[in-house]
């Protein structure tokens, strides 16, 4: 638990972690510290003993509650503890007091059952913001109506989010039924709401052209994203997780990937076989050795203790659509999760065993589940790194070879 004197300078400079929290303590202040989550979510909190009980006080969130305002709170705190007052216990007496609004269940909700089962509970929170606080958020959850449900849900397609209203009402669906289940309300007005968008399930597999096409686009956005992207179609893993790679978790002499099961969609360690492909891209990264992570959010080659990983993929993938493009003749719509569903295709194009791919991608279903998927991680580790090894060597032929119905032109002797 890191401990020094802390300047606001210094707190704004303080990076979220890979995983978890951290607590920064402020030397000088016994007990109070900024608590921040791998997500970027900033609290200061004071610790102290009453009763010879530890005891946690939330005292706000930064950069709402400044460093000045957070001392001056912390010495509030401290002298009603010396007093023999909780101010944990008076606070939580307190809002058990205050009236059910949407927003104060919301955020409730996102803190006791969203975070520790998601990792997208910042996601969710963010989404609250924007589409659910503002159109119910000061009314009482009490009052809630399947009509304001439905303007809330026809509010956010106008405000752009017609692609995700369906997901905005599976948050919302799943707020309103915990509510019911913590005897909040007594009936959910999301219940028998049907999705506003029609479901359609993603089926765009990139053909072996515009695979040529991507892997160039890689070569042209550099580092570091070049090098991501490419190990996400090498690798077959998700964006995140290959956004969010550790050097920790990589072992250069077994060629291994080891993905902690904090960091997997299923919650379940996953070891992945780097070919000499997908190695090389890993060991050529100016990073190496300079940062914890892969792919740092302020990629510098002079290195840095940046924890946070990369983001602003969606300019990226503008950028790489445009290199893409270069190279095509058209580009159909298509997402950087589509390259997953390519390599899962594409390997088994080249023969490769269903029970093989879903092995290599980490995916539990069928004879992976229980007790026997402990034993077959073991078992197919050889099969997986052959598989990522011919994939490898796929790419490295489609790549090499020159685009149909192009012919070479000669000159003339």
């Amino acid at each position: 638990m890191p401990k020094r004197a802390l300047t606001a300078a210094a707190v704004e400079r303080i990076k979220p972690p890979a995983t978890g929290q951290v607590d920064h303590f402020d030397a000088g202040y016994p007990g109070l510290a900024l608590r921040v989550s791998y997500g970027g979510r900033r609290s200061w909190v004071m610790f102290y003993r009453l009763h010879s009980k530890q005891r946690r006080y939330t005292l706000g969130h930064h950069p709402a509650l400044g460093l000045a305002e957070a001392r001056a709170k912390w010495r509030e705190a401290r002298q009603a503890v010396e007093a023999g007052r909780d101010p944990a216990g008076e606070k939580a007496e307190a809002k058990r007091h205050e009236p059910d609004t949407v927003r104060r269940i919301g955020e409730q909700f996102i803190e006791k059952w969203h975070r520790p089962r998601n990792r997208t509970a910042d996601e969710v929170a963010r989404m609250f913001e924007q589409h659910v606080y503002p159109a119910i958020g000061a009314r009482d959850i009490g009052t809630i109506t399947r009509r304001d449900i439905l303007d809330l849900l026809d509010h956010a397609a106008e405000k752009g989010a017609t692609k995700r209203v369906n997901r905005v009402l599976a948050n919302v669906r799943r707020f309103f039924s915990w509510a019911v289940e913590r005897d909040i309300i007594q009936a959910s007005p999301v219940a028998g709401i049907k999705a506003p968008a029609p479901e359609t399930a993603r089926d765009r597999v990139l053909s072996d052209e515009q695979l040529r096409a991507f892997l160039k686009g890689c070569a042209a956005l550099g580092e570091p994203f070049g090098p991501l992207l490419k190990l996400l179609l090498l690798t077959g893993q998700r964006r995140d997780e290959v956004g969010g790679a550790a050097w920790s978790e990589i072992n250069i002499e077994a060629k291994l990937w080891s993905l902690p099961k904090e960091r997997t969609k299923n919650k379940r360690a996953h070891d992945v076989p780097l070919s000499p492909q997908a190695l090389g891209v890993i060991e050529a990264l100016p990073s190496n050795g300079k940062s914890p992570l892969l792919f740092p959010a302020r990629f510098n080659r002079s290195g840095s203790n940046e924890l946070r990983p990369v983001s602003g993929f969606g300019r990226i993938k503008e950028r790489l659509d445009a290199a893409m493009l270069a190279e095509l003749c058209t580009l159909p719509d298509w997402r950087l999760h589509d390259l997953r569903r390519t390599v899962v295709t594409g390997m088994a194009e080249i023969g490769i065993a269903p029970h093989i791919i879903e092995a290599v991608v980490n995916h539990v279903s069928g004879h992976k589940g229980g007790i026997a998927g402990v034993y077959n991680r073991a078992v197919y580790a050889e099969e997986k790194r052959a598989a990522l090894d011919r994939w490898a060597n796929h790419l490295d032929i489609l790549i090499a070879e020159r685009p149909p119905n192009v012919l070479e032109l000669r000159a003339r002797p």
